[in-house]
C-alpha cells in the first residue's frame, strides 16, 4: 500500500497503515485533505476516531453541546445518545463554480421545481426571526395542494411534515444569504432529546428532528455542511464559528 495519497488538487497526505486503535489516548494525529488544503487533526475528531476512509474521504464528529471531540473510542459504538449528541461536519472544496454560487444553489430552485413551494424561498411562510435567524417555513398546505396536483394521494410519504424542511437564513451588511439552515418541519412538536447532567440524550419521542446548516469559507472556497439535532438550532452561530475555527486552525499542520 502506498504511503501517501496525492488528490487531485495537489494536496498529499501521510496515509495511515496497519492496524488502528481508536482507543489511542492522546489520540495521534492523522491527516487529512481538502481541496489543496492540508489537514492535521487528533483521531478522535474523525466520525470513524481513527482517520479518514481509504479514499481520503472524511468527516468530523464533535458532541452537542460541548462542541469538543468524543473520547478517544467513544463513537466506536453509536448508540442512540450518542448518534443524537453528534455534530457532523463535512467540508467540500469548490473549484468548478464560484463558491458564493455553490450556496446560493443550496436555496435556489432548479428550472424544473420554479413552482415547486418547497424548493424556493419565495413560496415559504416567512416569520418572525428566530435566534438571529430568518425563518422561511414549510407552507404545507401549499405543499401539499401541490403534490395532490400531481396524483399523490394524502397518504404518501411526500405530504408529512417529517419528509419536509423549515429554512433559515442569516444574511450578510449586504443582505446577502450567507448561512442557510434546513430543519425538520416546525409541524413536528417533538424534539427527540431530553438533558440529564448537563448531556443531550434521546427522549422516549419517536420524533429525532434535525437540520443541515451550510455556509462557506470564501476565501478558503470551502463549502460546509454541518448536521445535528434541531434542538441545537439555538447554538447555530457557535456552531458555524466552531466548525470554521476548526479547519482554519488545522491548515498547514505537519
Amino acid at each position: 500500500m502506498e504511503l501517501t495519497q496525492t488528490n487531485a488538487q495537489g494536496c498529499t497526505r501521510q496515509r495511515s497503515v496497519g492496524p488502528q486503535d481508536p482507543h489511542a489516548d492522546p489520540a495521534p494525529l492523522k491527516q487529512a485533505c481538502v481541496g489543496p488544503y492540508l489537514l492535521a487533526l487528533p483521531q478522535n475528531y474523525f466520525d470513524n476516531q481513527i482517520g479518514t476512509e481509504h479514499d481520503g474521504s472524511f468527516a468530523l464528529a464533535l458532541e452537542y453541546p460541548s462542541l469538543q471531540p468524543f473520547k478517544p473510542g467513544a463513537r466506536r459504538t453509536v448508540n442512540k445518545d450518542i448518534f443524537a449528541q453528534t455534530l457532523s461536519i463535512n467540508y467540500s472544496y469548490v473549484d468548478r463554480i464560484d463558491v458564493r454560487q455553490s450556496l446560493r444553489n443550496a436555496y435556489t430552485p432548479m428550472a424544473f421545481e420554479q413552482d415547486d413551494p418547497a424548493a424556493s424561498l419565495a413560496l415559504r411562510l416567512q416569520g418572525e426571526d428566530v435566534h438571529g435567524l430568518a425563518p422561511y417555513y414549510a407552507d404545507m398546505e401549499r405543499i401539499r395542494g401541490y403534490r395532490r396536483a400531481r396524483g399523490l394521494a394524502d397518504d404518501a410519504p411526500g405530504m408529512q411534515d417529517r419528509s419536509h424542511r423549515d429554512w433559515y437564513v442569516a444574511r450578510d451588511r449586504n443582505g446577502d444569504i450567507q448561512t442557510i439552515i434546513k430543519c425538520t418541519s416546525r409541524g413536528v412538536t417533538e424534539s427527540g432529546v431530553r438533558f440529564s447532567e448537563g448531556r443531550m440524550i434521546r427522549s422516549g419521542e419517536r420524533e429525532l428532528p434535525e437540520c443541515d446548516h451550510f455556509f462557506i469559507l470564501p476565501e478558503y472556497r470551502i463549502r460546509a455542511r454541518v448536521t445535528y439535532v434541531r434542538a441545537a438550532l439555538k447554538d447555530w452561530h457557535r456552531i458555524e464559528q466552531r466548525a470554521g475555527e476548526l479547519l482554519v486552525g488545522s491548515i498547514g499542520k505537519k
